[in-house]
């Protein structure tokens, strides 16, 4: 009597890892290339991030590839995605041309937490350890990046312990979308024709001038006293609501000039949804999706447990007063939800030509488990589909600053698209080929995980030479806006 073929004891690094395993059959098994016969027999498994499932050999093939046994899926980047990302569909990659959406899950940080500014020159410890002087900035949100700080991902985040990330594809509703208020005020002619005084250069001329403004008008108060008086006994002895307008148009046929100037008032923060309709394959990845829609409940809600968070200093463990040891603190507070960061990437790296986020919270999770208005589900009671949409606002505002501009001015030809990721953290295989005109050094080189070869310049040395040119992404690695100096980025043939 054979061996069946045991699934491995061994944990998976990534979901979707295959693996072979073998067992005996004697008289049958694995036919040899002289046409003998061995007795072995083969058993065919994946990793679905939590057991190994048994698949066909088909499966195995495919998920496999020709020279990845063992290893992640072809094309994948190890600096972007983690192998044991949640996904669907179950052998979406995120190398080559491939495009998703990454989901990728943080510790909420709070906006006024070790900010400089008022706490200028005080000593905060830093997660490694260390004790800085805080000195940067002299007023908090000095500067646009000290305003983002804690609104783009860095290394100040942490990542939340049992939230994986997510990689879906795209889905079919990508919006931008910005609104600013903008309000209409109406000024009285005393108003308006202070602030039109204030408004010219000189501050000796605008105090002088803003009480010439004032004495011009003064003829006017009798008149805007004796229209109050009116609406004020007309409220008083027979509750009618009127203004000073309708008593002038009443009496006069006049009514007040409104002086109405449309004013800035605020940007809001920025709100997207994104819609995923997921159909499994089997019951197998219909768990994927359970999983997904309940890492995205659990980010949104907030934790009943504090954790190692403090509040004003003192942990969970800790009496304001005496120091000693009291859970009362623990019982007043909840912790913030998570945060999450959206990005839509291509291959290995973001999309420049779609929308850019910075860290968000989510707003809003909705599952529904019959979007075809029927209940179905496979063996097991894992829905044959699943709706999941969830809703996102921005943590910080976006400011003109924060847009990449596309400078095509003077932008050599197939260089009008903006800054390209020219890290050398994200290559491989460098040869320097020669030189621009201007002595800039040129290479050839491919991405990490991408056999496609490219010719242009190594950001790190372009920052030396041209700083401008050169742009920090929110993931720490650096573009070059090619249009800015002597050099076309090329895909080699």
């Amino acid at each position: 009597m054979g061996v069946a073929p045991k699934k491995p004891k061994f944990k998976g690094k990534f979901v979707n890892q295959v693996e072979e395993t073998f067992g005996t059959k004697p008289g049958s098994g694995i036919v040899n290339a002289d046409g003998s016969r061995n007795n072995k027999r083969s058993g065919y498994w994946k990793w679905n991030g939590v057991d190994w499932v048994k698949i066909r050999k088909k499966e195995f093939d495919a998920f496999r590839g020709s020279d990845n046994y063992g290893e992640p899926p072809a094309g994948e980047i190890d600096q972007t995605v983690a192998y044991n990302s949640i996904r669907f569909p179950a052998d979406i990659a995120s190398g080559g041309d491939s495009s998703y959406v990454l989901f990728s899950f943080y510790k909420y940080k709070p906006p006024f937490q070790d900010k400089a500014g008022a706490s200028s020159g005080l000593t905060v410890k830093k997660k490694n350890g260390t004790k800085v002087v805080l000195k940067n900035n002299e007023y908090v949100n000095q500067d646009l990046n000290a305003y983002n700080r804690g609104g783009v991902l860095s290394e100040e985040f942490e990542q939340v312990d049992g939230l994986a990330q997510i990689m879906l594809y795209m889905p079919d509703d990508i919006q931008d979308a910005y609104k600013a208020d903008w309000e209409g005020k109406a000024f009285g002619s005393i108003t308006a024709g202070l602030l039109a005084a204030a408004g010219r250069d000189g501050v000796g001329y605008k105090l002088k001038s803003a009480l010439q403004t004032a004495k011009k008008t003064a003829a006017n108060l009798p008149v805007n006293a004796a229209a109050g008086i009116i609406t004020n006994l007309a409220k008083g002895i027979t509750g009618d609501q009127i203004n000073a307008s309708d008593v002038f148009g009443g009496i006069s046929g006049v009514v007040k000039n409104p002086n109405v100037e449309l004013l800035f008032q605020k940007m809001n923060l920025r709100t997207f949804d994104l819609t995923f309709k997921m159909s499994p394959y089997d019951a197998e990845e219909g768990e994927n999706i359970q999983r997904i829609c309940q890492t995205f409940k659990k980010a949104m809600l907030p934790s009943y447990d504090l954790g190692d968070r403090k509040v004003f200093g003192f942990d969970k463990n800790e009496n304001v007063a005496s120091q000693n040891k009291d859970p009362a603190l623990n019982s007043s507070f909840i912790a913030v939800p998570s945060v999450c960061h959206v990005q839509f990437m291509h291959g290995g790296s973001r999309n420049t030509y779609v929308p850019k986020y910075k860290m968000c919270a989510i707003t809003d999770v909705n599952v529904n488990y019959t979007p075809d208005g029927n209940y179905a589900v496979f063996q097991g009671g894992a829905p044959v589909a699943t709706e999941l949409k969830i809703s996102f606002m921005e943590t910080k505002l976006v400011f003109a600053e924060d847009i990449e501009m596309i400078d095509i001015s003077d932008a050599p030809a197939g260089q009008e698209y903006g800054a390209m990721r020219s890290d050398i953290r994200l290559k491989e295989n460098i040869t320097k080929v020669g030189n621009s005109p201007s002595g800039i050094n040129i290479y050839e080189w491919n991405y990490i995980g991408n056999t496609q070869k490219y010719r242009g310049v190594m950001a790190q040395e372009i920052l030396e030479r041209h700083p401008e040119a050169v742009a920090l992404q929110p993931d720490g690695y650096m573009s070059v806006y090619y249009g800015k100096i002597d050099v076309n980025m090329e895909r080699v043939k």
